[in-house]
């Protein structure tokens, strides 16, 4: 029997803070992994999306988008790991954020695939050219896309090209594995990313939110109670708001998305607490 080939590669997805590096996450390997707000600074650690196809296996790596503020964002590539980098450009945006990410990029010796994001926002698509242009003179690029994450736009291209240069490698992961974060940890993103679309304030990010089912269960159960710890009860009134309209859209819609990630119709039952 004929042996068949398998091929792995592992990217590093990098950019300024809601530039989209969490959407396209998503989008490439077709699961929400990875919050999504439109907050700068959402992601605070590296998540690990997994696309699987196949003989096909790419590593994703979505990184907080105030890495390269620090002097030891360089700690990143010290093993060289990663066969490409992902350097996402809001449009044609480009500032001292840019440049701090090039003079590291520079430096460095792993092919950069520039990514330009949110061409759905772009009227004049003529001004992409100078800028392409302009890009060219910054940085060395093997390949540029020019994508829409959040409308899937030409991001099927990204998979395909991808999957064609992948070196022949033993898979790193299962062929099931999604994401290294825990249910419990998608399950809190979750309620959270919820809870930061119906309160527009930074209540969202003090809240601690704990989940009392095992963490060694394999399956989930059919009821979850989950708790929010807030400070005092200004905030609960806000979470819960005018007849209860904000907690119930949070439930609703944190439902829904479970559902859709773990394909599991789920009820949570949300408990606010002062702490």
């Amino acid at each position: 029997m004929k042996k068949i080939s398998s091929y792995y590669g592992s990217i590093l997805i990098i950019g300024r803070s809601n530039v989209g590096k969490s959407t396209l996450l998503n989008t490439l390997i077709g699961k929400k992994v990875s919050i999504i707000s439109h907050k700068i600074n959402t992601t605070n650690y590296n998540i690990i999306g997994v696309y699987n196809k196949n003989s096909y296996q790419i590593e994703y790596i979505d990184t907080p988008g105030n890495i390269f503020y620090n002097n030891k964002s360089l700690d990143l590539f010290k093993k060289n790991k990663y066969n490409y980098i992902f350097f996402i450009l809001d449009q044609n945006k480009w500032n001292y954020i840019e440049e701090k990410f090039v003079k590291i990029l520079n430096k460095i010796n792993i092919p950069i695939i520039l990514i330009i994001n949110k061409v759905d926002k772009i009227n004049k698509k003529d001004i992409l050219l100078p800028y392409i242009s302009f890009l060219k003179q910054k940085i060395k690029f093997v390949y540029l896309f020019i994508i829409s994450a959040k409308y899937k736009l030409y991001t099927d291209n990204i998979n395909n090209i991808i999957c064609k240069k992948l070196p022949k490698k033993k898979h790193y992961y299962p062929s099931n594995y999604i994401t290294n974060q825990s249910k419990k940890f998608i399950l809190k993103e979750i309620i959270r990313e919820s809870i930061i679309k119906y309160v527009h304030q930074e209540l969202p990010y003090s809240i601690k939110i704990q989940i009392n089912y095992q963490k060694k269960l394999i399956k989930l159960p059919d009821t979850i109670s989950i708790f929010l710890f807030i400070k005092n009860i200004r905030q609960k009134k806000i979470i819960i708001g005018k007849n209860a309209v904000i907690i119930k859209l949070i439930k609703y819609r944190s439902e829904k998305k479970i559902k859709f990630f773990f394909k599991k119709k789920i009820n949570i039952n949300l408990w606010i607490k002062v702490k």
